[in-house]
């Protein structure tokens, strides 16, 4: 029964193991999703970025265990002041929003908040790497990735939402608002177009590259916005864009690093052999 295959449109087959595994990527983002937004109840918004924008360096250690994939400690630093910059970048709004945060005492007390951010965060950094081991390894189609893993999230989050009452209120919502409708059509399809773009990305290059890539994007949309919304530059802004720069160039010069190891130490095995050639 574990050896049944299933039949795509292309009459590819796809083995039982490799439509597991695709589940569990669609289980571990809809856990992500859910803990991450089920935090805001006990933690401030600012808190969500922080962690969301330090996604990077998980991802890099559990790549090392998914991929086994190694990485510098200059790598690692860089994507930590990296991770720094974005979510500096990304609360300025929040920190010099005239809106006063939630700040009763059991929510700055309670340590749930943080505990929930940081295992979606991980369930987060997790989902990047079994990604590249399937499209890499298995040779899974970036459109089986998406269909499968998506409907097993659709499923996990519309059984959620049927217990909380959400979903009941939403639809309500969308009946009565036409054009939240149409908006979220189309943010559905932008995302369809977007996800496989990044997980050709991942598919290519792996894991952190896609991280990356969508870190990138995240700062694209902040200076886009800059230019659709009239809302000033302040320090906070500057300091952000400082560090992400500052994180990408101690990135690059990791790699360098790593590049040189790799070939001083295949120097080092040719010089070996040839010596025992020699003798």
């Amino acid at each position: 029964a574990g050896d049944t295959p299933i039949h795509t449109q292309k009459q590819r087959i796809i083995p039982m193991k490799t439509l597991l595994q695709i589940s569990i990527v669609g289980i571990l983002l809809a856990l992500a999703h859910g803990l991450g937004n089920t935090a805001l109840q006990f933690s401030s918004y600012p808190l969500k970025v922080a962690f969301k924008s330090c996604k990077l360096v998980p991802t890099m250690a559990l790549g090392t265990c998914v991929t086994g994939k190694k990485h510098t400690a200059l790598q690692y630093i860089a994507a930590l002041i990296m991770g720094m910059g974005l979510a500096v970048l990304t609360a300025a709004d929040v920190f010099s929003s005239k809106t006063k945060l939630q700040s009763n005492d059991q929510q700055s007390l309670s340590l749930l908040g943080p505990i929930l951010l940081g295992i979606s965060t991980i369930l987060d950094s997790a989902v990047p790497n079994l990604q590249e081991q399937l499209l890499q390894s298995a040779k899974v189609n970036t459109s089986e990735l998406i269909f499968v893993s998506n409907a097993i999230m659709c499923l996990v989050l519309v059984a959620y939402t049927t217990y909380s009452g959400e979903l009941i209120a939403a639809w309500k919502y969308c009946t009565q608002h036409l054009d939240a409708s149409m908006i979220l059509i189309c943010q559905g399809l932008c995302a369809y177009f977007g996800l496989q773009s990044y997980l050709a990305i991942i598919r290519d290059h792996g894991g952190v590259a896609g991280v990356l890539f969508a870190n990138a994007r995240k700062i694209c949309t902040i200076l886009l916005s800059f230019i659709l919304f009239s809302k000033p530059f302040n320090v906070r802004h500057g300091l952000g864009l400082v560090l992400v720069f500052v994180g990408v160039y101690l990135g690059y010069k990791g790699k360098q690093q790593q590049k040189k190891g790799k070939r001083q130490r295949r120097k080092s095995k040719g010089d070996g052999k040839s010596h025992d050639h020699n003798v």
